[in-house]
């Protein structure tokens, strides 16, 4: 019940945090990390930090903001900033490179986590 009250009132902390989070990931050279799988590890990867991130901003607008339509504006602005970032990363860097399929898999995160958060809020 703590960790519960305590996510509610940090929401909007959380949501903020894991956006400079991904932005910070997908700027910074990560040569030093290993690469985990295969070829595709990276867009699982991007899956799931586009899911975690579309999560904590749904949550976050569940506790402060009004909910009509903000779910999809939450959805496309985060497809919007996936987009961005993909971009950030060809003039920004030397090291990364933009990939239209980075886009299609933090966009494919986005949707799961709207779809998850929708079955959850019909159940409860």
């Amino acid at each position: 019940m703590h960790i519960k009250k305590l996510l509610e009132h940090n929401a909007l902390f959380i949501a903020i945090s894991l956006t400079i989070f991904v932005a910070l990931i997908s700027l910074v050279s990560l040569k030093e990390i290993p690469s985990i799988g295969g070829s595709n590890s990276d867009k699982v990867g991007h899956v799931i930090a586009y899911f975690v991130l579309c999560l904590s901003w749904l949550n976050a607008n569940d506790n402060f903001f009004s909910k009509k339509y903000q779910n999809y504006k939450i959805i496309f602005i985060l497809i919007v900033y996936g987009i961005i970032i993909e971009g950030l990363q060809h003039v920004l860097t030397t090291y990364r490179q933009a990939d239209l399929y980075d886009v299609f898999a933090n966009s494919l995160g986005v949707l799961l986590a709207l779809i998850l958060f929708k079955s959850i809020h019909r159940k409860f």
